[in-house]
């Protein structure tokens, strides 16, 4: 910020009426997956081709040709064998949901509205489907 108010003082004015939480990352309540993701991808990208990196280009990228070929076939294979019609771990993580969701009971309420209400009393929300 002290940059920035030296490069720009309306901006700095500006930015400092706003709420950090709505334009600043370390101020956000959850973290962006964005870029920690992307990073990865390059970091594991680079580490992959390391026994490329120091071939002329050509063979550089007909090495990460190859690569990308024989990766995309064996998943292929090993996805042809799966069985099921999810994943497993978006499988736990339906089950865990669904688990959660037994201990609440919805009643229809007016139109598109609901009522959820925990077992056992203590909570009770009012939802609507959209």
């Amino acid at each position: 910020m002290n940059e920035l108010k030296k490069v720009d003082h309306a901006a700095w004015e500006w930015l400092r009426g706003h709420n950090p939480k709505l334009w600043c990352k370390h101020a956000f309540s959850y973290y962006s997956k964005c870029d920690v993701l992307m990073n990865n991808i390059f970091e594991s990208f680079n580490e992959t081709i390391l026994l490329a990196r120091d071939k002329p280009i050509l063979t550089m990228a007909e090495w990460i040709r190859t690569y990308i070929m024989n990766r995309i076939s064996s998943l292929r294979e090993k996805l042809s064998r799966w069985e099921q019609n999810i994943m497993p771990m978006p499988k736990k993580r339906l089950n865990t949901e669904i688990q959660k969701a037994g201990n609440w009971i919805a009643t229809w309420g007016n139109g598109e509205e609901f009522e959820v209400e925990m077992i056992g009393g203590g909570q009770r929300f009012t939802v609507d489907k959209l």
